[in-house]
């Protein structure tokens, strides 16, 4: 095999690699997107539900922020 088809071979395969990458790079990115599609549905559910609970305590209405380091 001459130097110029090992090379190609060589680009093939990192093309093909590389797709890989970019296939499980998209997945990953669309699952974070769920996650944080969830987290801010979930949110919104429980702010609407403290604002519709009037007996709750004033600080029901607003998390405590995480401070803990």
């Amino acid at each position: 095999m001459s130097d110029q088809e090992e090379i190609q071979e060589q680009m093939k395969a990192d093309m093909s690699a590389l797709k890989e990458q970019m296939a499980s790079m998209m997945d990953a990115r669309l699952g974070m997107r769920q996650v944080m599609e969830n987290n801010t549905a979930t949110a919104a559910a429980v702010s609407s539900a403290a604002e519709a609970d009037k007996t709750l305590p004033a600080t029901a209405h607003h998390p405590i922020p995480n401070v803990a380091g």
